[in-house]
Parts: C-alpha cells; structure tokens; sequence
C-alpha cells in the first residue's frame, strides 16, 4: 500500500521505518503543515505539505498514518485524523508483529501497537490510539480514543481509560482504576485511584496536579 506518515519527528520517522519494514508498505512521504518544514528530506523520504497531499498525493492512491505523540494531550493526532478524513483519505493502523496479543484484537484507524507490548484478551482499544514498546494492557482493560501508552507502562485488569489519557513512561495504573477523559498520568507514577478529568497525576501513590492537563505542554514532564 502506497501511504503517508504525517510528522517528521521520532515516532513518525520510526513509524515509517517499521511500516515499510514489518508490514510491506511503500512509504512514499513525510507529511507536515507548511509552516514546519524546515528540510525537503529526512530519511530519504520527500517531506510535502498537509495543505498540498490531496494534489501531490491524492486519497485515491494513497492511505494514511499519523502515528504522533501524546503534546496537547493527543490533540493534535485526533484533528489531523479528522481532518484526514475529511480529505477522504484512509488511515491504516498496525500490530506488530513481534507484539503478544490475542487475535481477535481489533484495532481502530490510526492505531498502533509497538514491538514486545503486551495485550492480554478481553482488551479493548479505541481508534486511534498508541501503545508503545513493552507496554502491558492486561485483561478487560479498555482504553478509550486518541490515548497514548508510553513504553513499559502497566495498566492492571479491569482499568478504564477515558478518551484522550496519556499514561506516562513506565506508570502503573492499578487493576479497575477509572481514569477519566484528558488525564495525564506522569511518567513512573503510581494510580491507584479514580481520576477527575483533565488532572495531571504525579508520585507513588498519583496525587493529582495544581495544574490542568491542557498546561501539560508547557511542563518537562
């Protein structure tokens, strides 16, 4: 399949690598706003404006990923889905396959599951969502859309997360913990009670932040 990564930064560039790679795809461009390119090529790949793709790369020949992180609590990867769309294009997503997950796991567009994540049955995953490398999402958890699980996270059985969480680098959300919408969960902490939405939750056990998730740009978290 003839397919466009939008981002040039580290997760779209090794997207890109593992896509053509693991599961066979012609990866024909990097995709930006004009207003941050900042070089023609990365990779060996030409980078092409977002506001161009439908001339120069157009939906009837190509599909699409946005495999960007977790800034403005996911934000920004759910507009360019929608807007994607809009355009007409179709977003792929992909499971790797040196993951461990049952197969009747179902992924949403735009979703992607890294190399050694763990995903035990009964699992469910909304569209558009990221689970990175060594990351274990056990039995009945469900995740919500646009989330982000960050490498070696843990999220114990039975744990809701609400749409647009981002679960920090090696963070633990303990079993049937209920994480409301927009949550950040910072990297090694601890959750091991329910979430007001928005909150930034820090330390072992997670105590919830003074600040709003939609500051969390501006943190160094």
């Amino acid at each position: 399949m003839r397919l466009l990564i939008f981002g040039t930064g580290g997760l779209s560039r090794l997207a890109a690598y593992t896509l053509a790679r693991d599961a066979g795809h012609e990866v024909c461009a990097l995709t930006v706003h004009r207003r941050c390119i900042d070089a023609a090529r990365i990779d060996d790949l030409p980078v092409v404006a977002f506001e161009d793709i439908a001339t120069t790369h157009p939906p009837s020949h190509h599909a699409m990923l946005a495999p960007i992180g977790w800034r403005g609590m996911c934000g920004l990867r759910a507009r360019i889905l929608d807007e994607g769309r809009r355009n007409g294009y179709r977003f792929v997503n992909h499971l790797s396959p040196r993951a461990l997950a049952p197969a009747e796991l179902l992924l949403g567009d735009n979703s992607m599951v890294y190399e050694a994540a763990v995903i035990q049955p009964f699992v469910r995953l909304g569209e558009n969502c990221i689970v990175r490398s060594g990351a274990l999402l056990s039995h009945d958890v469900q995740v919500g859309d646009h989330g982000f699980i960050a490498a070696h996270a843990t999220v114990g059985g039975g744990a809701v997360l609400g749409d647009r969480c981002v679960i920090g680098l090696a963070a633990t959300v303990c079993s049937g913990v209920r994480v409301a919408p927009r949550c950040f969960v910072a990297a090694g902490a601890v959750l091991t009670v329910d979430t007001e939405p928005d909150g930034i939750y820090r330390g072992n056990p997670a105590r919830r932040s003074r600040l709003s998730s939609d500051q969390i740009d501006r943190l160094r978290i």
